[in-house]
């Protein structure tokens, strides 16, 4: 069968109409559950096939590696042979092929590092160190904060990276970018950042690369901040055939710079709605759209359940108290599990706070089913496995934040003071630590020391003739990271680096047939992994906040802890007013729109410490009807005075507030009478905070009437 032909049958008209509508810019607006990984992978099977575009000159665009690798998967079934293009990846993930082409024009190598935020932050702490600042683990943070607004707001590629020579006197700030610079090292932001410089800054580049693609797809745009829809706005100006695919009623992610009005505003010459929903049961749906409807910036649409209904109604549960409302959840997944067949994996717990999750697991313990929290110490950023990357990083280049990790993992007694001489020793010859290590005697003097450079100049030998995975096994070994972990009977930690190994083959399996597998290559690619792209389905609940089902999808969901003043979350309202109170209301609909079977809600009653709040019901429960009443069933006895209470925590919530301060202007030298001097880094008029970094308290949020203008010179 033709492979368009066999991927475009069982496709719904809307679906059809997506993958047929080929040239211009086309919108398509794809509620929860809809299939729109299904009509992006025939529409891409359509072009190749039925068009006979090559694949070179299609690139889709994903905002997840898990997304990327199902539809790389499913794209797979579908092509004579199994091929797939190399394009089909994360926003970020294009940006790594990209400049693995065009950094050497900014004057880095092809085999330049990705940092993550761990790496950064000991970039920072350099610079941080001989600046004389104390780096107290809270400072560090905010610098890292503070410095991924700098690079968003300021040509910080023009005035601190291309220069040959660097400016006179240097802000602190730039200071970081001038040393990720000498470690030739981009971080997540970098990398969008040096692709958008490089396209419009060097036309024949630009223009090479608008002819590659005749067609560019993007999924989960709605998602996307300003440069991710300038890029890919570029990519496609040559053909002028766009294909956006996203849900403004899905957009959660605004406060991360997200800017979903850009998809509702979009003038498209083709809008196509995928109205029918394939995952959710009636009632489910139905719920889920009654809440979202009470928004206004969105792109109205009412959904269609193509599922039937097995008679189970949504349960709201409101208890007494919150030991009440956790018991009754274990109480509850235990009866799915013991009494209807269900798997523990087939239930998810989701949650606003990562705090609610103290009385979960107590219940869940007391009533023995077993979970996991999904948000735990992600895989990639335990310390064993960033040990293990290390080794690897410091085999592929001479990187000296690698060293810095490992030269004393496990212990060759390189204290403070041999590190200093290293690093006084590499400043004066302008070389790596590696280097110093053997030029300024150290490694003589120290035979331990010795054997690190031994191991890294014989890892190197074995690097072209050795698959990644079998070179990986070689260096646990003979580092004697394994032994330490034996030794110390750290169980736990020998399974991970044994995952990290078997991820290594299921990389170089599926990447097999890439010109440019190396490791290297793989250094770069394995920075940009996250929890949701490895992790296992174990047989366990799985615990969450709403952020993270993001993308997900459970036969059972709980939406735990559904007070007002949490969800909605009441400082996020406080703080963005109807935009936040509209993206609370998106995490909502998204929480519901996770379940396919079986949807419970709850809520109890008491005082909430975090938020300072007596806890009622939230507004979201009561939206969560139609005409003929509430979709759901009620357990527990609820009264109008619960609601009045509501009411209460509301109108407090939308009273006009008093009369603001005025507000200062970034760069305003401000003095606050416990925190003392400092400079403002940005004001939020809605909110009548700003945002000051104070010399010797760090950065704070803090209401602009406390503050007051103080000389320049202070």
């Amino acid at each position: 069968m033709n492979p368009s032909r066999k991927a475009t049958d069982a496709l719904t008209k809307d679906q059809l109409s997506a993958v047929q509508t080929t040239e211009g810019h086309v919108r398509v607006v794809a509620g929860a559950g809809s299939g729109k990984t299904r009509t992006l992978v025939a529409r891409y099977a359509h072009l190749t096939g039925a068009l006979g575009v090559p694949q070179s000159d299609i690139l889709c665009l994903t905002f997840t590696n898990k997304a990327a690798q199902e539809m790389r998967a499913r794209i797979a079934d579908l092509t004579p042979g199994g091929s797939v293009g190399d394009f089909v990846s994360t926003i970020h993930g294009f940006c790594v092929k990209f400049l693995r082409e065009e950094i050497y024009r900014l004057g880095y190598p092809q085999n330049y590092l990705i940092f993550d935020a761990e790496d950064m932050k000991t970039v920072i702490k350099e610079v941080l160190e001989e600046n004389g600042i104390a780096r107290r683990s809270g400072i560090v943070g905010n610098y890292l904060d503070e410095l991924a607004v700098y690079k968003a707001a300021t040509p910080y590629i023009a005035r601190y990276v291309v220069p040959t020579q660097t400016p006179g006197e240097v802000p602190l700030l730039a200071q970081m970018i001038l040393r990720q610079r000498r470690y030739f090292a981009l971080d997540f932001d970098d990398l969008l950042f040096f692709t958008l410089h490089i396209l419009n800054n060097f036309p024949a580049v630009r223009e090479r690369w608008q002819q590659q693609f005749q067609y560019v797809m993007v999924d989960e745009v709605q998602d996307c901040d300003k440069p991710e829809w300038e890029l890919f706005t570029i990519l496609s100006g040559a053909y002028g055939n766009l294909f956006i695919v996203g849900d403004a009623d899905q957009a959660i992610y605004e406060w991360k710079g997200a800017h979903p009005e850009l998809f509702v505003s979009y003038a498209p010459d083709t809008d196509i709605y995928l109205k029918e929903n394939f995952r959710s049961r009636p009632n489910i749906v139905a719920l889920a759209d009654a809440v979202i409807k009470n928004n206004k910036n969105r792109l109205p649409r009412t959904s269609v359940t193509m599922r039937r209904s097995d008679g189970f109604r949504t349960v709201w549960h409101h208890c007494r108290n919150e030991r009440l409302e956790a018991g009754t959840l274990a109480a509850t997944l235990k009866e799915l599990h013991d009494g209807y067949g269900f798997r523990w994996s087939d239930a998810a717990v989701l949650y606003r706070a990562t705090y609610l999750s103290r009385a979960i697991e107590q219940a869940l313990m007391a009533e023995k089913v077993p979970y996991v929290i999904w948000g735990g110490v992600r895989f990639f950023e335990r310390k064993e496995i960033k040990d293990a990357l290390a080794y690897l990083r410091l085999v592929a280049m001479d990187d000296d934040v690698a060293f810095k990790r490992i030269a004393n993992v496990p212990s060759r007694k390189i204290g403070k003071k041999t590190m200093e001489l290293l690093q006084g020793y590499a400043a004066a010859k302008g070389c790596s630590l590696l280097t110093a290590l053997s030029g300024s005697g150290v490694a003589a003097r120290n035979p331990a020391a010795g054997r690190l450079a031994e191991l890294v100049a014989e890892a190197r030998s074995l690097m072209d003739a050795s698959s990644i995975a079998a070179l990986l096994e070689w260096l646990l070994d003979r580092s004697g990271l394994l032994e330490q972990y034996r030794v110390d009977t750290e169980e736990e930690r020998l399974e991970n680096l044994q995952e990290l190994v078997k991820s290594v083959r299921l990389y170089e399996e599926d990447n097999r047939n890439e010109e440019e597998l190396s490791l290297r290559t793989y250094l770069q690619d394995v920075a940009l992994y996250t929890n949701a792209d490895y992790r296992k389905d174990d047989e366990k609940v799985k615990l969450m906040t709403v952020h993270q089902a993001k993308g997900l999808e459970f036969p059972v969901v709980w939406i735990y802890g559904l007070n007002e003043g949490v969800l909605p979350s009441h400082r996020t309202v406080r703080e963005r007013g109807e935009a936040g109170l509209e993206e609370e209301r998106r995490l909502m609909y998204v929480a519901c729109t996770r379940a396919k079977d079986r949807l419970y809600l709850s809520d109890s009653e008491g005082f909430n410490v975090q938020n300072s709040l007596a806890k009622f019901p939230s507004r979201f429960i009561r939206e969560a009807a139609d005409e003929c009443g509430p979709l759901y069933d009620v357990e527990g006895p609820v009264g109008p005075e619960l609601w009045r209470g509501t009411g209460r925590l509301i109108a407090g919530l939308d009273a006009p507030a008093p009369p603001s301060a005025p507000l200062f202007a970034p760069g305003a030298r401000v003095k606050h009478t416990v925190f003392g001097p400092g400079t403002v880094l940005e004001s939020d008029p809605d909110a009548g905070t700003v945002r000051v970094r104070f010399d010797s308290f760090g950065v704070r949020r803090l209401a602009a009437g406390v503050l007051e203008e103080c000389p320049e010179n202070s």
